[in-house]
């Protein structure tokens, strides 16, 4: 029992902070899988001061050595025009010191993105974020541009338009310099587009999953076609 409200004392604190911080060494040992990590590419992640967008990036690492999934089946609906977290669809993971790890997100939901009486060409949007910033592939840089997870299909979506949509995102999370580990916080967020200025899209999501991986080491390249 002393154990069981350790941990709980330990998640809470850590679930608590909407930063990355430090880990302390009891938030190591119970949020850090218990294996060798030895693995580890010889040249960390290059910031690229190129202006442009890539035609690509390509991540590579190593095996996967950490799995978390977070479902729920209750239907939630939002008509924020401003990015907001999707309840329930957050976790926390720890890079340990000295090392480099590519973060995998998965996501995957029944949708519905609807607006009765509208013929705007609205969407509905979905976003990752690792360690505050958008997991690739992020939106484009080029405005209006983003990433349309679902669509009003101007204004033909009725309350009975369910689908089944999904996306993935990856990051590399760089902590090889570093001497003590790093809590790295991982959220979903969604919003919708309203162009018209009237009543904004419905945005529907039920039966969802949001799966998050680890792999050993990472490296990010960018190129061009």
């Amino acid at each position: 029992m002393k154990r069981v409200a350790s941990l709980s004392m330990i998640l809470t604190a850590v679930l608590a902070s909407h930063q990355a911080v430090a880990a302390d060494p009891a938030e190591v040992r119970e949020l850090t899988p218990q294996v060798p990590l030895s693995y580890q590419l010889n040249d960390d992640l290059k910031a690229n001061l190129k202006l442009e967008e890539y035609d690509y990036e390509i991540y590579t690492a190593g095996a996967h050595y950490f799995k978390r999934a977070i479902t729920s089946t209750k239907p939630r609906t939002t008509t924020s025009e401003k990015f907001i977290p999707l309840p329930g669809a957050a976790t926390k993971i720890v890079v340990p010191a000295g090392k480099n790890v590519l973060v995998n997100v998965a996501f995957t939901a029944e949708s519905r993105c609807h607006e009765p009486g509208s013929v705007a060409q609205d969407w509905c949007e979905v976003r990752v974020l690792v360690d505050g910033a958008e997991a690739a592939p992020a939106a484009s840089s080029f405005p209006p541009d983003t990433y349309a997870f679902d669509s009003t299909d101007s204004g033909s979506e009725t309350v009975a338009s369910w689908e089944s949509h999904a996306l993935d995102r990856h990051k590399c999370i760089i902590n090889s310099q570093g001497d003590t580990a790093k809590v790295v916080p991982v959220v979903l967020e969604w919003k919708v587009t309203n162009f018209d200025g009237g009543a904004a899209p419905n945005f529907w999501l039920d039966d969802w999953s949001f799966t998050v991986e680890l792999a050993q080491g990472c490296r990010m390249q960018k190129g061009e076609f």
